[in-house]
């Protein structure tokens, strides 16, 4: 599969914003994502949010944003995410997640404004959807449960996704079209990026920090780290020690195991490590947003340029999405500014 540069795949490099994929226990599934599914690779600063929610949240012209949905949306998010919220992270993500509900809530009602209508029978129709990725309907309910949502609720959730999609459909989407022409001068432009392999297979450990750690937390932390580094280059196995110590969710388990990393893939201070590197070596102590790294290079992948024929249908795949992307933020601001929103956190 190629693997291009304006494209991310593992979430601990993405801003907490990545987390971020729906509102609701549907979700807003691409092409109804107001945001999209790429993110810039930044952790934003924002301002701070209480532990303790207050009742309401948010209003959105007449609708009010319960703290309990957005809690909800937080969970939902996390299920997507496929791991629990790094706390580190809170703040964005609550925040991120919050205008997630308000652009929601916006293009809801703009779905009243329309007279759009979404039918019982396309709800069950996605509902069944839903369904048939389990194996029983056991499993299913199970799910329900976990979810701490009922079958009632998820569809009238579903319904409100839909009547979101259909506005995006009606407003947003149509007209969207990449020609060859659009197509071949955006590979002439970026033809380096469209590899196949060129990447790297890679561990690592994570001893994470907080955005706003302090110099004496920041030292602490990368003394563990490089504790752990000596551990390694005295023979002890890298992988055990990954899986013990290391505090990245999403690879510890697999003892700190990344996957094949392409260049663009990861923050500019962790790949710059990584490629400078040697099967077998060892990294120096690394600082990231995430916190102070370890990196072990595994191996490396041969390299291959893609062929504009070979690239061209990921091309207009790419080049429309971005396109929705643009259209569906330019269209949400448009409702803001029509419309009176409170913020309470």
């Amino acid at each position: 599969m190629m693997r291009q540069r304006f494209q991310r795949s593992h979430w601990m490099w993405l801003a907490p914003v990545a987390l971020v994929i729906g509102c609701s226990a549907g979700g807003l599934e691409t092409p109804a994502d107001p945001a999209g599914a790429l993110e810039p690779l930044y952790l934003p600063t924002v301002d701070p949010v209480p532990h303790e929610l207050p009742a309401i949240v948010a209003r959105v012209n007449t609708h009010t944003i319960t703290s309990d949905e957005l809690e909800r949306a937080v969970r939902s998010a996390e299920i997507k995410a496929g791991q629990a919220l790094p706390p580190q992270f809170r703040d964005q993500v609550y925040r991120s997640v919050l205008d997630r509900l308000v652009s929601f809530h916006l293009l809801l009602q703009e779905s009243e404004t329309l007279s759009l209508s979404a039918d019982n029978a396309a709800v069950a129709a996605r509902i069944e959807i839903i369904r048939s990725s389990f194996p029983s309907d056991d499993a299913f309910e199970t799910q329900l449960s976990g979810w701490e949502t009922t079958l009632d609720a998820l569809r009238e959730e579903t319904r409100r996704d839909l009547l979101v999609e259909r506005v995006l459909a009606s407003e947003v989407l149509p007209g969207i079209e990449v020609d060859v022409e659009t197509a071949r001068e955006f590979y002439e432009l970026h033809t380096a990026q469209f590899t196949e392999g060129g990447g790297v297979r890679a561990r690592h450990i994570l001893i994470g920090i907080s955005p706003d750690a302090s110099d004496r937390e920041k030292a602490k932390a990368r003394g563990r780290a490089d504790r752990l580094r000596r551990d390694a280059e005295g023979g002890a196995d890298f992988a055990e020690l990954a899986r013990t110590h290391s505090e990245d969710p999403a690879s510890a388990a697999n003892g700190g195991d990344l996957g094949v990393v392409v260049r663009g893939q990861t923050v500019p201070d962790f790949e710059a490590a990584l490629f400078a590197l040697e099967p077998g070596d060892l990294s120096a102590v690394i600082e990231t947003p995430f916190g102070m790294h370890v990196i072990q290079m595994v191996e490396r992948e041969a390299e291959r340029t893609a062929t504009f024929v070979e690239a061209s249908v990921q091309i207009r795949e790419f080049l429309i999405q971005q396109e929705r992307q643009a259209r569906t933020a330019a269209f949400i601001e448009e409702l803001k500014e029509k419309s009176a929103i409170e913020i309470f956190i």
